[in-house]
Order: C-alpha cells, then structure tokens, then sequence
C-alpha cells in the first residue's frame, strides 16, 4: 500500500516503531491499522481477511450496473445509443438504470466540441475589383490536358469568379500577373487589394514584389484560419459541387474535372442571384445582361441545323 496515495485522498497517519494508524479528517476512530511483523521490523504490515464470494460479486455488480461507467465504456455515447445496446451487444447489463436527464461530462463536452462559425465579414468592397479574393486548390488525379491545380479570383464587390488551370505550382505567378493585366485592360481598372491564405505560393518574394511593384494592398489570413478568406473558401465549394454533380450527370471519368469546372464557373456568373435582386454576376461586372443561347447539357452531343 502506499502511504503518499493514502495521505493525498484525505487521511492523517499517526504512529510508532509498534503500530501506524490512518484517521479520515476530522474522526477519532483509526480505518486502517499496520503492525511490524516482528519488533524491530521497519516493513508494517495490514492485517485484513478474505471477502465471501457473494460479497465480491455484490460489490462488482454496483459497478457494473452504474449508466457513467458504460458511458465511458462504450468511449461516451448519447444515451439513446446505450439503450439500443441493451438488446444488440451480449452481456450488457438488462436493468441498468438511465438517468432522466442526460448528464455532463466535461471530458465528453469538450473533445466533441466543435469551433463557433465565424461571424461574416461586415468589410465590403465598395467598387468592382477593389478587392480580389484568390486561392489555389490542388486535385487527387490529373486532368484530360495534366493539370493538377486551379486559381480562383473572386471579386469582393459584385462576387463574380474566374479560375484558371495550372499543371504547377510556380504557374501561380504568372496566372496571377496575366489577371490583372486582362482587369485593367478589358474592364480599366486598377486592382487595389489581393486577400489570400498564408500558402506557400502566396508567401513568396517573388510574388509580393509581384503585387506591390503594381501598387496593390496584400492582404493574408493568419495561418490555420481559412474562414478569413472564406469568400474565395465558399466559392470554391460551389464549383466543385456543381462541377462533380455535371460530370456524375453526364458520366464522364473523373479526369474530365477540367471540362467541368470552367463550365461551372461559366453558368456560376450567368446565374441570377436572389441578394443582387435575381441580377447575374455577368451583368455586375459587364453592365450588360448575358446571352444564354449558347447553353447546351453538359456533356451531350449536339446537333445544329441552318434556318
């Protein structure tokens, strides 16, 4: 037995060379009492005698049928899932008592804890391509034509995307520098901030002399926190939803993902949205409402005939 376990749950210790005896706080009667051996003798000794086989089982069965210890059994389920183990599992105790109301465990509390969703940002763009959001996403299998990767820019004003294709990495520089050349060429303005995550293709020398050789504001979330350049983190999960539901549609392999994405991104800015008053993306930016015409079932052949 140890003395340090024993004095560290609340007992006192008083003794001598012939007997050590262990009080609870506050009592006058000894619960434990140890005796040398022999005089002399520094190794004490706990005179005690065996339990009956009904009082062993007795005192088992307590535990045995207590709701918080098959709670943390079972690696701390509902309770709905311990009743329904009552008649799917062997040897589950049949009169284990449930409580009324379900308990609190801090332990099972906090690891099934997830994070608050963060609040959506108040700070909007003012004017088309004041602030572009960008990101890169990675692909388990390489395209039709070997790309590997994609670079969203998203528009913080008028929401409206455009992505392009790389088969690398390094290819971020230059997609980014091609961007904003097109904006100021095709749409005359002048970018004047770039939001991104803290990856490594954005946290080069190469590619913040980039930008600030431009005059433009660089802008990156904090490391592990996507959801402060969630805009672009949104956008990305809409095009792959509506690029895989295209593809499964159309049963294409999955190496055609390149063939769905630039059309869901086309049909994304062509879509009327119900918060711009059911305008489209194409129309914010382009100050003209887009023809449809062309639209066809992706992934099926079509045929034209003259008039």
């Amino acid at each position: 037995m140890s003395v340090g376990v024993l004095l560290n749950n609340g007992f006192l210790m008083r003794g001598s060379s012939a007997k050590i005896a262990f009080y609870h706080r506050g009592s006058h009667s000894s619960v434990l009492e140890t005796f040398p051996h022999m005089p002399g003798q520094t190794v004490f000794w706990l005179t005690a005698r065996f339990s009956s086989q009904q009082s062993s089982l007795a005192k088992s069965t307590v535990f045995t049928i207590d709701y918080d210890l098959w709670h943390k059994h079972f690696g701390h389920p509902s309770k709905q899932v311990l009743k329904e183990a009552q008649g799917h599992v062997k040897n589950f105790p049949k009169d284990l008592a449930f409580p009324k109301k379900d308990p609190i465990y801090c332990s099972c509390a906090e690891g099934k804890m997830h994070s608050h969703s963060f609040p959506e940002s108040q700070s909007h763009a003012s004017r088309p391509f004041e602030r572009i959001h960008s990101d890169l996403k990675s692909f388990p299998v390489d395209s039709y034509h070997r790309y590997k990767y994609l670079i969203s820019f998203f528009d913080d004003c008028t929401s409206h995307a455009w992505v392009v294709l790389l088969c690398t990495k390094n290819d971020v520089i230059d997609a980014a520098h091609h961007f904003i050349i097109m904006v100021k060429t095709q749409h005359g303005v002048q970018l004047k901030e770039w939001m991104s995550d803290a990856g490594g293709e954005y946290k080069s020398t190469n590619f913040d002399t980039m930008l600030k050789g431009q005059g433009i504001k660089v802008l990156k979330s904090v490391p592990h926190q996507l959801q402060q350049n969630g805009r672009t983190e949104h956008f990305n999960r809409t095009i792959m939803d509506k690029a895989q539901a295209l593809c499964l549609d159309a049963c294409l392999p999955q190496s055609w993902w390149e063939f769905a994405v630039l059309h869901a991104v086309h049909l994304y800015n062509r879509t009327p949205i119900q918060c711009l008053k059911w305008k489209t993306l194409f129309e914010m930016v382009n100050k003209s409402i887009p023809d449809v015409s062309h639209l066809r079932v992706f992934g099926t052949m079509s045929f034209f005939q003259k008039t």
